[in-house]
């Protein structure tokens, strides 16, 4: 029988202890249109943000947030971290690649191939390594995908991943994705809409799995997956499934990088691109499904931004430090503490004026009790 340590030996602080609360019908439909509010109005930015350079930034944050955002589900709901996700997202640009250059596909047939081979390695790796837990579910999801990083590199891969020089995305100028030329594929504002409504509804659906009934089993397996098993639950199976999903999201990150890339590189299977996901997500929290994204993005543009001397990483390492000490729950785990204390704070004062209200009423009645005792 497998010995499973306990999902804080990785995440501790970093994700809440509470179960997820399984939402009403009338919440989840309040949830669904909130998403959906938040979806239209992200189609207006590229009328908002008309300078490129910024424009491409944000594309980047959102194409990147689906890698992190699948790293967040797992660490979420099953205290599980994966170092492997990269693996996925590089696996599924490298697809669109081949598909489209080296077999002739259609842009669209590339993506969707791209979406599912992707899936399928998440199928295959999920197997071997979602027994484990803890550093040796990290480890194990690191080893694998630095395996594939290194078959990309490899002389004999060379006609389909162009070893260390990378991949070039070539196609037929009649070919069109979505509508789209190859020329408007590289325009950030052209591609934003794509980009962002794969984003918006990859959220919306690992919310929505998360406070089902299936989220609220992959709550029970992370605090006590002992107890789920005497009780008669599988855990094999659905943490199977959650990294299958959650691979499938950064699946589709990575079918879309190519597409709007045009170039694939192997560092995006190299450890360097699931760390830098890891610590945006750490940054962001793992709270809320948007934490992950918050951190992608505050990432991507301290990255654009803050890149001087070579310091980046220096940097980007001093402030992990700082959220990790003083603000281990990330930013938006930091944010929600705030808001529960604001709000106790309120609830106390209203309870305290309540009992004022009821003690004042008491005292007006015995007042009145009294004063009918002695007119009588």
């Amino acid at each position: 029988m497998t010995t499973t340590a306990p999902a804080d030996d990785i995440t501790g602080d970093m994700v809440e202890p509470a179960t997820v609360k399984r939402g009403r019908p009338g919440r989840m439909l309040i949830g669904l249109g909130v998403g959906i509010a938040v979806l239209l109005v992200g189609l207006a930015v590229p009328y908002v943000v008309t300078d490129t350079y910024r424009m491409s930034l944000l594309l980047d944050a959102t194409i990147l947030s689906m890698l992190a955002l699948g790293i967040g589900f797992m660490a979420r709901h099953l205290g599980m971290i994966s170092l492997g996700h990269g693996a996925f997202f590089g696996t599924a640009a490298y697809a669109v690649g081949v598909a489209i250059t080296n077999w002739g596909w259609s842009p669209l047939n590339a993506v969707i191939f791209a979406i599912l081979l992707g899936s399928a390695l998440a199928l295959v790796m999920g197997v071997l390594v979602v027994r484990a837990s803890g550093f040796g579910f990290l480890m194990l999801t690191l080893a694998l995908s630095q395996a594939l990083y290194q078959l990309s590199v490899q002389i004999s891969a060379r006609e389909w991943t162009g070893a260390y020089d990378g991949k070039l995305i070539t196609y037929e100028p009649d070919m069109t994705f979505l509508g789209l030329t190859q020329a408007d594929l590289i325009n950030p504002g052209l591609f934003w809409p794509f980009a962002w409504s794969a984003l918006v509804v990859s959220g919306i659906v690992l919310w929505v799995v998360g406070r089902s009934k299936f989220g609220t089993t992959l709550e029970g397996i992370r605090e006590n997956e002992e107890r789920m098993r005497f009780s008669g639950y599988n855990t094999f199976l659905p943490r199977l499934i959650a990294f299958v999903l959650s691979g499938s999201v950064a699946s589709l990150g990575g079918a879309l990088f190519a597409m709007n890339a045009g170039y694939i590189s192997p560092q995006i299977l190299g450890f360097t691109q699931a760390g830098d996901s890891l610590i945006a997500a750490l940054i962001g929290g793992f709270g809320i499904i948007l934490g992950p994204v918050i951190g992608t993005f505050l990432f991507v543009y301290a990255q654009a931004n803050f890149n001087f001397g070579g310091n980046l990483h220096l940097l980007t390492g001093l402030l992990l430090i700082v959220v990790l000490v003083f603000m281990p729950g990330g930013i938006t785990g930091t944010l929600q503490k705030v808001y529960r204390r604001i709000r106790g704070k309120d609830r106390q004062v209203s309870d305290e004026r309540g009992r004022s209200g009821r003690d004042i009423a008491s005292d007006r009645a015995d007042a009145s009790e009294l004063r009918a005792e002695n007119e009588q």
